[in-house]
C-alpha cells in the first residue's frame, strides 16, 4: 500500500490512541500525525512554527467538537484554501445532529462518519477507510505553496 499520510485532529486522548492503534492494526505503517485541538491542526496544515517541514497529509480526520476551534470551523476554513481545500476530510463525530451533518456537507466534507459506540464497529470502519483512501483512491498533486 502507498505510503498515506494522515492526520487526526481529536481532543480525547483515548480516542485518538484508539484511532492511531486502528490504523496500525488496519495494516498502516508510515507516521500519523495527531493533534488535540483547531488551532494546532491549522498551525500544521498550514506548515507554520514546528509544522513548518511537515507533508500535508492525504486525508484528514476530523473531530467537531475540539476545543479552541469547532471541528465545523476549521472543515470551512481548510475548504476555502486553495491549496488545502483538494484534501480529503472525513468527519468522524459522536454527533448524529442532522444540523451538524448538513453544515458538514455543505462546507464539502468527504464524509460523514458517526463514531460508533463499541470498539469492533470502530475497527472495522477504521479498516474499510484505510483499504479505501490507501489502496483506492488517487490523490490530486497538492501544490508546494504555503496555504493562505
Amino acid at each position: 500500500m502507498p505510503n498515506l499520510e494522515i492526520l487526526i485532529v481529536e481532543n480525547d486522548p483515548a480516542m485518538a490512541r484508539l484511532t492511531l492503534e486502528a490504523f496500525r492494526d488496519a495494516g498502516h505503517t508510515s507516521p500519523i500525525v495527531s493533534l488535540p485541538d483547531g488551532d494546532e491542526a491549522l498551525a500544521f496544515l498550514r506548515r507554520t512554527g514546528k509544522y513548518s517541514e511537515r507533508p500535508l497529509p492525504n486525508v484528514i480526520c476530523l473531530d467537531l467538537h475540539l476545543p479552541k476551534k469547532p471541528g465545523l470551523q476549521i472543515l470551512g476554513e481548510i475548504k476555502r484554501d486553495p491549496v488545502l481545500k483538494a484534501i480529503p476530510v472525513i468527519v468522524v463525530s459522536g454527533s448524529d445532529n442532522p444540523k451538524e451533518v448538513r453544515e458538514a456537507y455543505e462546507l464539502h466534507a468527504s464524509c460523514y462518519i458517526r463514531k460508533p459506540d463499541d470498539l469492533e464497529p470502530f475497527m472495522r470502519f477504521i479498516r474499510i477507510c484505510f483499504e479505501f483512501w490507501g489502496s483506492v483512491v488517487t490523490f490530486p498533486t497538492i501544490p508546494d505553496t504555503q496555504p493562505i
